[in-house]
């Protein structure tokens, strides 16, 4: 069934700026009753009236045809229509472990690697993490909101995974898959990136301000990391860690 746009001749004209909407839960066409934050997005953020056209999507690599319906008591009614796109899972799921840094700067992190590519999130601890740097239920239930706002405007079908909070040491040891430090001392990108896989996981670990200290780049390379540095420049953890995302989604991974 045609859609607004496929992969293949992207967007129709008319329909570039269709706002796109995450809704939770299975999607197929018929009606949909959208309520809570997601109804205040259409109608507040979006500011869509009934009639108008959204695309949803659920994370799952598809999207639909929407309508705007009447209001509800809990939110507004809506209609699923036409099936709009889909897209496979990437070849390899990258996860992106970024170390804790100020909230603001964080919550940046978040929303750009979300839209480079990242598949999975994960707040890093670390020998020099600074103090106080932690997290919180209402830090995670933040940088889930800005994952989704940033999913909905990159045009990304997949959801990314935000994780808690867990030291750099023991997700050494409990990783499964090829594993990326970022560190000054390391390889040429150039050189590492020719070694990463086609395929399975594939994490990249970005330090917090000074960086990983020698006994941790020692001990991940005893698990088998390779050791990278990601240009000529020293760069803040947040922009390292969309760098890193963005050089390894440009090699079509």
């Amino acid at each position: 069934m045609a859609g607004l746009y496929s992969r293949e001749s992207g967007y129709d004209g008319a329909m570039a700026h269709v706002p796109r909407l995450f809704v939770r839960g299975h999607l197929g066409p018929g009606p949909l009753l959208i309520e809570g934050e997601q109804a205040q997005r259409l109608t507040k953020v979006m500011r869509l009236r009934e009639g108008e056209k959204f695309l949803a999507f659920s994370g799952d690599g598809r999207e639909w045809e929407a309508t705007v319906g009447p209001a509800a008591k809990s939110g507004l009614h809506a209609a699923i229509g036409a099936f709009a796109r889909q897209e496979p899972a990437p070849a390899v799921t990258l996860e992106l472990w970024v170390a804790l840094v100020r909230p603001n700067r964080f919550d940046w992190a978040v929303e750009k690697a979300t839209e480079a590519g990242a598949e999975v999130i994960r707040p890093l601890l670390s020998e020099h993490s600074a103090r106080g740097e932690g997290s919180s239920a209402g830090r995670q239930e933040r940088w889930e909101r800005i994952a989704i706002e940033a999913a909905e405007q990159c045009g990304r079908l997949y959801m990314p995974v935000i994780e808690p909070p867990a030291h750099f040491n023991d997700l050494l040891g409990r990783h499964h898959g090829a594993l990326v430090v970022a560190d000054m001392g390391g390889r040429p990108w150039e050189e590492v990136s020719a070694l990463l896989p086609d395929e399975g996981r594939l994490a990249v670990a970005i330090g917090p301000e000074g960086g990983f200290s020698q006994e941790e780049v020692a001990r991940a390379r005893a698990h088998g990391a390779l050791v990278a540095r990601l240009g000529p420049n020293t760069l803040r953890s947040e922009t390292a860690a969309v760098v890193a995302v963005a050089l390894v989604r440009s090699l079509g991974r």
